[in-house]
């Protein structure tokens, strides 16, 4: 229920993993507050590039949003918002077991006595017809918490006392107040003068003083602080906060036109488009089974066992009065020094037995919510949410007994690994994946990317300043990086495999630079945009070593590559020594290649299984949250046979 950036990542997630998806939405484009209706940048854990430092921190979210961004970014130079929404829309298409209903309301759902959802309602006035939808999971992604409210779940709206999470951001006394909703505009220079007069019904004035805390800066999109939710309530009074943000933003530009006080010449300048649908940042917020807190993410993350998805924006707390409290700041945020993990039970309703929930409405204090609620955070919750949903419905169980089940999750985990989402503190461990076990080689390769790193297991570096933990991470760039070109990377088997399935080749596209489609000018001239990511191979050939005849065989040739992750069914069925690839074009002048997967014919499915002797993985976090879980102990370089089992309390992370 709902597209917007959860809802997009949620069901494109669920769909891509094998799960039949229908989706509601019911505005006439999806994405949300990104769409045309509302063009707001999705921003998340780089912070716009800003985290980002080359080789060493790369914040960018990857998965499906990733690909959505850099297909955006080739289609559409020209930043035409509709374009996004078309992006949007064509990975829908493409997904023969996707039914997306736009213009479709949800209304109300039907409960069994466990208090399982059975059915829910959808209208379309549209097309005048009502949707009956069944389904063996309901992901809540309406923003609004629409779909829970209606299951009688436990929500809150507002904020949390201090005394309830200990949080030190958190007010004093819990109130029922939210951050607020926002309308932007657009303008353009009309080559002459252009005069702006108030309708008459619109008469909010604003003077120099009230924007003491409000910057007036670029004037060609503005302004997310053009916003309000107090005294109202952000769901039921909705109606109410949008005619009145009309007359503030109307007042605003008002102000810049007639106002000379600026000391930019606006007589030119014309609003070429203002939404009528805002930009809402909170109302509900669903109770999982488990709330992440402040205490969670600031001063250092905590390491949980089942972490899906990463965030990295700051606790970016919203004055809830907003543009009718002038002589406040607008926000306080407090900065988030390193990139933190969110677990999978924050997407899993503690009541309701068969529904998840992704984006600005899981199950996050008000505090942490700052930091989670941006759009780029909510489709990678959307991506963890959607794929568990999907194993959830393909094995037949509930997402409580899976979020609960360490093996399961593990199967969650190393899928969003292969779908090239970032999971804190997780690496590959994919027992099907040939690649893992090969011995790795390159024609050359520099100190910082050696040839074995594509079997690291991690497909980014986040060790640097901002990055992540150095107990939740792996250290270096997690690539091979040859010294020019052309250059080739061999994959040598130590036992011959049946065939060559499928290779999966992940790429370097510059994830410590900022990547988003915005309407700013400002920050479009600083993006590369409108072509392909300077560090991304371009042209490159796959080949097989066959055993039969001893030689390289071509199987793969692709030119004009722009993507970061790369799926190739091969369906080679010879007996393989090695796979090599070949680069010969890149937009820079050497090769980077960030991981290299390789399955058999017929054992390249979703979800691996995990296997009962799987070692632990050095890396792999420990749960650091209330929880009881089992760790392996070593004893010297023995494993013990054994299992401790202790109720954890708290745990120095870092200090391990």
């Amino acid at each position: 229920a709902g597209c917007g950036s959860a809802g997009l990542g949620s069901a494109l997630a669920a769909a891509r993993s094998g799960a039949s998806v229908v989706c509601v939405h019911a505005r006439p484009v999806v994405g949300g507050n990104a769409s045309s209706e509302v063009k707001l940048g999705m921003v998340g854990a780089d912070k716009n590039g800003s985290r980002g430092v080359e080789l060493q921190t790369e914040a960018r979210e990857g998965g499906i949003l990733e690909e959505i961004r850099l297909d955006n970014s080739m289609c559409n130079p020209q930043f035409c918002p509709e374009m996004l929404d078309l992006t949007f829309l064509d990975k829908f298409r493409a997904l023969p077991n996707m039914n997306l209903l736009l213009n479709t309301w949800f209304v109300s759902c039907t409960l069994d006595s466990t208090g399982a959802i059975t059915s829910v309602t959808a209208e379309s006035q549209l097309t005048q017809q009502r949707y009956i939808v069944t389904a063996k999971v309901y992901i809540d992604s309406t923003g609004d918490g629409r779909l829970g409210a209606e299951a009688k779940c436990q929500w809150r709206q507002g904020r949390e006392a201090q005394s309830e999470y200990n949080e030190s951001l958190a007010m004093l006394k819990a109130d029922t107040a939210t951050e607020g909703s926002s309308l932007a505009f657009t303008s353009r220079d009309m080559g002459k003068p252009t005069p702006f007069k108030l309708p008459p019904t619109f008469n909010r004035k604003f003077t120099k003083e009230d924007f003491a805390h409000r910057r007036l800066g670029e004037l060609d999109y503005g302004y997310w602080w053009v916003e309000m939710s107090w005294p109202y309530c952000n769901v039921s009074d909705q109606n109410r906060i949008t005619s009145e943000l009309l007359e503030a933003m109307m007042g605003v530009w008002d102000y810049i036109k007639n106002s000379g006080e600026l000391d930019q010449n606006t007589s030119q300048l014309a609003l070429d488009w203002f939404g009528y649908y805002p930009c809402k940042r909170e109302a509900r917020r669903i109770k999982g089974l488990y709330v992440q807190t402040q205490n969670d993410i600031i001063p250092t993350p905590r390491a949980f066992s089942d972490t899906v998805c990463h965030g990295g924006w700051a606790l970016d707390l919203h004055n809830p009065k907003g543009i009718n409290d002038t002589a406040n700041p607008p926000y306080i945020p407090t900065q988030v020094p390193y990139i933190y993990g969110t677990p999978l039970r924050c997407f899993v309703s503690c009541d309701v037995p068969n529904m998840m929930m992704a984006g600005r409405l899981a199950s996050f204090t008000h505090v942490a919510f700052g930091s989670q609620r941006v759009m780029a955070t909510c489709c990678v919750h959307g991506q963890a949410a959607g794929t568990a949903a999907a194993y959830v419905a393909l094995h037949s169980r509930t997402p409580q007994d899976v979020a609960k089940d360490p093996d399961a999750v593990w199967s969650i985990q190393q899928q969003l690994l292969r779908d090239d989402q970032f999971v804190v503190g997780q690496v590959n461990q994919d027992p099907r994946d040939k690649a893992l076990t090969a011995t790795v080689t390159a024609t050359t390769e520099q100190d910082i990317g050696p040839a074995v790193a594509v079997i690291s297991g991690q497909t980014r570096a986040v060790f640097g300043k901002g990055g992540c933990l150095s107990s939740q991470c792996l250290p270096g760039t997690n690539r091979w990086i040859s010294k020019g070109l052309p250059a080739s990377l061999t994959l040598t088997f130590k036992t011959p495999i049946q065939s060559v399935g499928q290779v999966e080749l992940v790429f370097d596209t510059g994830l410590f630079r900022g990547l988003t489609f915005t309407m700013k000018h400002g920050q479009q001239q600083k993006m590369v945009w409108g072509r392909p990511m300077p560090e991304t191979v371009r042209d490159y050939t796959i080949e097989a070593l066959c055993t039969e005849t001893n030689s390289w065989q071509t199987i793969t040739a692709v030119e004009g590559n722009y993507q970061r992750k790369r799926v190739h069914m091969i369906g080679f069925a010879q007996k393989c020594a090695g796979v090599r690839i070949n680069v010969t074009a890149s937009g820079i002048a050497d090769a980077r290649i960030c991981e290299v997967r390789v399955y058999e014919i017929g054992n390249g499915g979703k979800f691996p299984v995990k296997p009962k002797d799987l070692q632990p993985h050095p890396l792999v976090s420990i749960d650091s949250s209330v929880e009881i879980k089992w760790i392996s102990c070593h004893f010297g370089s023995t494993l013990a046979k054994h299992l401790l089992w202790c109720e954890v309390k708290r745990v120095d992370v870092e200090g391990h």
